[in-house]
């Protein structure tokens, strides 16, 4: 997949997870969230990438979005 293309479906489902008050300031995932959106998946450090994976992708799986987990 192209990385430019998940970042941005990605920012997307972000920020459709914010608006739905889904994810808030605090909330473990918010500081990667707000990273993803402000400069894209890849920017995100190994450690933080695992923290996605066990943070984020519940809740975006919660909420019916599909999630893809190319971690390149």
């Amino acid at each position: 997949m192209d990385p430019r293309k998940f970042d941005t479906e990605l920012q997307e489902r972000i920020r459709a997870l914010l608006l739905k008050n889904k994810l808030r300031e605090g909330a473990p995932a918010f500081p990667i969230a707000m990273q993803i959106i402000r400069q894209g998946f890849q920017s995100l450090s190994w450690k933080q990438r695992i923290a996605y994976l066990n943070e984020m992708v519940p809740i975006l799986r919660g909420q019916g979005f599909p999630v893809g987990l190319d971690c390149d």
